[in-house]
């Protein structure tokens, strides 16, 4: 594993990073989502147009995720990553952990990546992707 500014690990601070934009997606707190992002970053789901750019596109997006009636999260399995400065990009297997306010819990495989920038206020996601992974179908995409 390799060392971020500071001497922290890449995989750690990745970690940390997608535990705690879990947890603000739990509690469905909108700023502290958001605050987990620099100001222009991206996310993007696993739907067809799941995505937003900068701060006001992700405002509407997590304000429109908590009206669900479920919260996300990521339980991180396997991480890989590297950095440059105060970059960090990485990838991870994992399992999203799907919960209903009726009580309810689901669980599948997904991979989460990204880029992590450093900042006066820590670690902000600049990129975050989350998509669960597609079944074998036969069909080759290229060849």
């Amino acid at each position: 594993m390799t060392s971020t500014p500071g001497g922290v690990e890449s995989g750690a601070v990745v970690e940390w990073a997608v535990a705690r934009l879990g947890a603000c997606l739990r509690e469905r707190d909108v700023a502290a989502a958001l605050g987990c992002f620099v100001s222009e970053g991206a996310l993007y789901g696993d739907d067809v147009g799941e995505h937003a750019h900068g701060a006001e596109e992700m405002e509407w997006f997590f304000a429109e995720l908590f009206e669900e009636d479920f919260t996300l999260a990521w339980e991180v399995e396997e991480t890989w990553a590297r950095h440059r400065g105060d970059l960090v990009w990485f990838v991870c297997g994992a399992q999203v952990v799907v919960r209903s306010d009726e009580g309810w819990e689901d669980r599948a495989p997904f991979q989460v990546s990204g880029v992590l920038r450093a900042t006066g206020a820590g670690w902000r996601f600049e990129l975050f992707n989350a998509s669960q992974p597609a079944r074998r179908t036969g069909v080759v995409l290229a060849g």
